[in-house]
């Protein structure tokens, strides 16, 4: 996108023509490559997220009740500005949906099964029979972990050849799985901000569609047609695309980590138990050591930059 968009700059600029329209050409071809292979990996890690974190995924949807044959949701209004009551279940207002699109995405199956916020909160039965607990269940498991942890660590501490240890190592054992859960002290601790999950994920997906589309036009335009000639209007979008690769990373990022929320490592230690036992001091030492190397980098890059230009102009003229 860089490379188009400042080729199409100097288009624009009715400069190095030749350059641009070779540099668009390459650029298209590698920006197409690109695009395929992120929708790859995204199926991929739609996937992993419906196994390991389905919550994240039911918040991403705003799917408040699970089922089969789930659609993925295109639009929908939700209030950004609070947390929807989604122990009422139901859908979304205005939500227009592709028929088993979550469904696909989640399962790579139409009729596959998606759990939704309240069947991770309350507990649901799987295809398979197995069931998975609910989030207070859970919460005692986890309570029972604790306990169990540091009941086997003083009496190993104590008598390495205890014969209770192998009895409470099997106890912990079958809690470990819900080790963390034994921090939390609400089931709403569990449920992720779903109004920014929604939107960024939307923002994300949506804006690289946009590119691949993107790709494709002035692909097409750059090796069919002559793209010096195509108009102002491609050049112009191809500007204007640049910031929206940011846009997309950022949203990229916000699903990722706010999706997460509670967890610091999925079901085993939130963020309010992961806290370090560093000074104040030392962090805030260690972000302005970095401000400073990273503000003299950026001070480098721009002043390379500014002699190269300044050497260009004067070699044109």
């Amino acid at each position: 996108v860089f490379v188009c968009a400042v080729s199409c700059w100097y288009l624009l600029r009715g400069r190095e023509k030749e350059l641009a329209r070779q540099s668009i050409k390459v650029a298209s071809i590698v920006g197409l490559v690109a695009s395929l292979a992120a929708i790859h990996t995204g199926d991929g890690s739609a996937v992993m997220v419906a196994e390991k974190q389905p919550m994240k995924l039911a918040a991403m949807e705003a799917l408040y009740d699970g089922g089969e044959g789930v659609g993925l949701t295109v639009v929908g209004a939700l209030n950004p500005f609070a947390q929807p009551d989604y122990a009422q279940g139901g859908e979304m207002p205005l939500r227009i949906a592709v028929p088993y699109g979550l469904s696909i995405l989640a399962t790579h199956s139409t009729d596959g099964y998606v759990p939704g916020v309240n069947d991770l909160l309350n507990g649901y039965t799987r295809k398979d029979g197995t069931r998975e607990l609910s989030a207070e269940e859970k919460m005692e498991r986890g309570r029972n972990a604790i306990v169990t942890l540091a009941e086997y660590r003083k009496v190993k501490a104590a008598n390495a050849n205890d014969s209770r240890l192998p009895q409470l190592a099997e106890q912990l054992k079958a809690d470990m799985p819900y080790f963390g859960y034994g921090y939390i002290k609400d089931r709403a601790e569990l449920v992720p901000y779903i109004p920014i999950n929604f939107y960024a994920f939307r923002v994300m997906v949506g804006v690289g569609s946009l590119l691949l589309l993107f790709f494709i036009v002035i692909g097409f335009v750059a090796w069919r047609k002559d793209i010096t000639r195509s108009g102002r209007w491609l050049w112009i979008t191809a500007v204007a695309m640049l910031p929206l690769v940011y846009i997309a990373s950022e949203a990229g990022w916000i699903v990722a980590e706010l999706g997460r929320q509670p967890w610091a490592i999925q079901d085993m230690l939130p963020t309010v138990a992961a806290v370090s036992d560093l000074k104040a001091g030392s962090v805030s030492l260690t972000f302005f050591i970095f401000l400073v190397l990273f503000t003299v980098l950026l001070i480098a890059e721009v002043s390379i930059m500014c002699r190269v230009i300044k050497n260009y102009k004067s070699a044109q003229e």
